[in-house]
């Protein structure tokens, strides 16, 4: 059953869009997360001992980093598909439009196919409807693919904090080495929450929910 929404009027295919290239960002930092990761593990081996509640920290960064990669492949592809059937969606509108013009001239004039008008018209709009819930099916997956990646960076926030006070324990040098990388990942964090959250947002509000 399609949903009572206004594809048009939300340009759902220019947000689909953008939510796209935002992904772009994304997957900046999820390398930068990457990369420091690696820095920390270099850093682990060099500290010794005295650097080992780390090292579940780094772990964590590699796996988070890998995740928000592949989460950023997933939606890449939700976003993609989602403009595809938004772009759909504009055809099958217009065809709807212009299949019930010809039944209104066609009742008007009592033309002799009606029927034939009648049912043509419905199967433009049964389509319509197909299309929609296309939209609707991906969109909902996009908001969940996106939500997922704000949870893993929330994640990350309270992990950059305990790094924090892993970091402070090591002597002056190491400290601050590693507050570096905590403090890395929490603003590469930060960042992505920021750009999921706000397409998260702008999707819900056109999906009005």
């Amino acid at each position: 059953m399609a949903r009572a929404i206004d594809l048009d009027k939300s340009k759902f295919h220019l947000l689909a869009v953008s939510v796209a290239a935002d992904l772009a960002e994304v997957k900046k930092q999820g390398e930068a997360i990457s990369f420091e990761a690696m820095n920390a593990k270099v850093l682990v081996v060099r500290a010794g001992a005295m650097a080992l509640g780390f090292k579940p920290i780094t772990d964590f960064m590699v796996e988070l980093a890998d995740n928000t990669i592949d989460l950023v492949q997933d939606i890449e592809y939700e976003a993609l598909t989602v403009s595809h059937h938004s772009v759909s969606r504009l055809r099958t509108a217009n065809a709807v439009k212009m299949a019930n013009k010809a039944l209104d001239l066609a009742l008007g004039n009592k033309a002799r196919y009606q029927s034939e008008i009648k049912a043509f018209a419905g199967k433009t709009v049964t389509s319509d409807a197909r299309v929609v819930d296309s939209v609707l099916e991906h969109a909902m997956k996009l908001i969940r693919l996106l939500k997922e990646i704000a949870e893993l960076m929330m994640a990350a926030n309270a992990v950059a904090a305990s790094a924090r006070v892993e970091a402070a324990a090591l002597d002056a040098h190491y400290s601050r080495s590693f507050a570096g990388v905590s403090d890395k990942l929490d603003q590469c964090s930060k960042t992505v929450r920021d750009k999921v959250n706000n397409n998260i947002a702008l999707l819900e509000k056109a999906l009005n929910v």
